[in-house]
């Protein structure tokens, strides 16, 4: 293989095909020094190919988590979520109320799946969604608060 090569390179090529077998080997190893063998960090990562298809976008947390929803600023706290069938809680931090209902730019759609709900400062509602699917989220008082909510 090296008999190309002059004498005085023959050893530094041995050398480096070594070193680049240790690295290899290094990566494909799935337990640190301080795991026994065969065993898996509790703060082990997915797979990459894992990973894309099983967590969700930031501004889209599991449904197990997605609760509520603040509204502050005059603004919804995300502008996308997704939820399980049910109720979603909007608590409205701000000074002013606010009336949220499907639809968008501040206009309610024409025949709503969802039966909005009017906040009053410093309280909360809930919408309450029993059909999956996606829906556009508005304040019919303030047009530029918008949101959508994905219900599985």
């Amino acid at each position: 293989m090296t008999d190309h090569l002059p004498r005085s390179l023959r050893p530094m090529t041995t050398v480096a095909a070594l070193a680049s077998l240790v690295l290899v080997l290094a990566a494909c190893s799935s337990s640190s020094p301080s795991e026994a063998p065969g065993s898996q960090a509790a703060t082990s990562q997915p797979p990459a190919s894992q990973a894309a298809t099983s967590q969700p976008p930031a501004s889209q947390p599991p449904a197990s988590q997605a609760t509520s929803v603040t509204i502050s600023g005059l603004a919804f706290s995300v502008a996308e979520i997704t939820v399980p069938v049910g109720p979603l809680t909007f608590i409205n931090e701000d000074s002013v109320g606010h009336l949220i209902a499907e639809g968008e730019n501040g206009v309610e759609v024409a025949n709503p799946r969802v039966q909005k709900v009017s906040i009053n400062p410093n309280s909360q509602g809930d919408l309450v969604f029993t059909v999956a699917g996606d829906y556009n989220i508005t304040c019919t008082i303030h047009k530029t608060m918008n949101m959508v909510v994905h219900v599985q």
